[in-house]
């Protein structure tokens, strides 16, 4: 049965939110692999990096107390 409470649908959206900041984060790239040379092309770039740093870490978190609650 599939479980209905209000934190397992929100930390669903929040993991769901993380994977398309992750998609997104790929087409950062693209205009340094096109040689493209603009500003705000950079700006995203580091706004991608901190946003990845961010989510690689509240994964760690999210692994590590997995590991614990199957202790």
């Amino acid at each position: 049965m599939p479980e209905s409470h209000p934190d397992s649908r929100t930390e669903k959206r929040i993991r769901r939110l993380e994977d398309l900041y992750i998609i997104l984060s790929i087409f950062t790239i693209w205009p340094v692999i096109l040689r493209w040379r603009h500003p705000f092309f950079e700006f995203a770039m580091y706004v991608a990096l901190v946003g990845l740093v961010v989510i690689f870490f509240r994964r760690i978190k999210r692994f590590s107390q997995s590991r614990e609650d199957l202790k």
